[in-house]
């Protein structure tokens, strides 16, 4: 056998090593989405930020997010949505319509579109 060849227990001991560091990166992973996740929860269950599927065509976003409430503004990505509503039934309504996540308005940085240089506060 060349030296380069790997040797097998050399094999299984690069192989455990890596799905050990691949273990670690998806927990830690996981653990930073939840953190977000909680963090960015909808203050005001009567304002939230719909995240619809990328994938969605606008015209369906729109239409799956005026079937869950009232369209108060779009997102600064094309997939996300800022409706109002019935506190006791938005985010149900969002997430039946297709809502792959609801976050806060005010706290989702991505929600917000940049102001333009001539508007005025």
């Amino acid at each position: 056998m060349s030296a380069s060849t790997p040797q097998p227990a050399e094999r299984r001991r690069v192989a455990t090593i890596l799905s050990s560091v691949a273990l670690g990166v998806s927990g830690a992973l996981l653990g930073l989405f939840a953190a977000v996740a909680v963090e960015a929860q909808p203050r005001t269950p009567g304002r939230v930020a719909a995240i619809f599927p990328p994938w969605w065509s606008s015209a369906r976003i729109f239409g799956a997010a005026g079937t869950a409430g009232d369209i108060a503004d779009a997102g600064g990505a094309p997939f996300i949505v800022i409706l109002r509503g019935d506190p006791a039934r938005l985010s149900e309504r969002a997430r039946e319509a297709g809502a792959l996540l609801l976050l806060d308005p005010a706290l989702a940085g991505v929600c917000a579109r940049p102001s333009s240089p001539d508007a005025t506060p």
